[in-house]
């Protein structure tokens, strides 16, 4: 898998237990890939290509952008579209007597219901299973406590539950400690996902990254694998 942005010759191969880290010290250059890579992400137009074997695939359904990883939460929309569809699947596969029987209480209900009211009521007697997951606000349980705990069940979920594998954090290295970055790596590392970092200077290396700089002039500097520490 290649994520290429042509205009600054920058061409990044997302390869297994490798992380992937873009330093893009020149300003400008900082501020059309950001603004690309999230307009992307959102479905909108930017210059980054995601190939895989020749083939482009669309950045909006395989790459997820995080700016900010203080605000990840378990209501993310693409998640929970995703959990209901799963969750309905399973109800008409395993559940479909229990489903049967929750529907008439809840017709016995609004027939009781009725009947202490002045006015005829109209209802749907057909029960839509996913407006009660809603209405029940039916979520995954909350990420964790630690920053890095939330970012790991956030990729966790998305992985397993969205099965997407390809996640863009901007400026992670500056919110995490190097041993917690060591965790969050062996663990992307088991659930064979693609972290790729972007930050505005070239951070320490740790052990399993990779990539390349943009320097002030617009250079690309390769940045090879460190050997494992002794």
């Amino acid at each position: 898998m290649n994520l290429t942005y042509p205009s600054y010759n920058v061409m990044l191969t997302l390869c297994e237990n490798k992380i992937t880290v873009l330093s893009i010290e020149n300003p400008q250059a900082y501020s059309q890939i950001l603004s690309d890579i999230w307009n992307q992400c959102q479905g909108g137009d930017g210059e980054f290509i995601l190939s895989h074997h020749a083939t482009i695939k669309s950045i909006s359904k395989e790459i997820a952008c995080i700016f900010n990883p203080f605000v990840l939460n378990s209501g993310d929309k693409k998640i929970l579209n995703k959990l209901y569809s799963i969750l309905q699947e399973q109800t008409n596969e395993w559940l479909i007597h229990e489903s049967a029987s929750l529907n008439r209480n809840i017709i016995d209900f609004f027939d009781k219901l009725s009947q202490h009211v002045p006015y005829a009521l109209e209802y749907n007697l057909n029960l839509d299973i996913v407006n009660l997951f809603k209405s029940y606000d039916v979520k995954p349980e909350n990420f964790g406590e630690s920053l890095l705990e939330r970012i790991v069940e956030y990729l966790r979920i998305q992985s397993q539950l969205c099965n997407l594998k390809i996640f863009v954090f901007i400026s992670l290295k500056q919110y995490l400690t190097t041993d917690e970055l060591k965790l969050l790596y062996e663990f992307v590392f088991y659930e064979k996902i693609h972290l790729i970092i972007i930050e505005p200077i070239h951070s320490p290396q740790i052990y399993g990254e990779k990539g390349c700089i943009i320097d002030k002039d617009l250079c690309i500097i390769d940045i090879d694998e460190l050997t494992p520490l002794s």
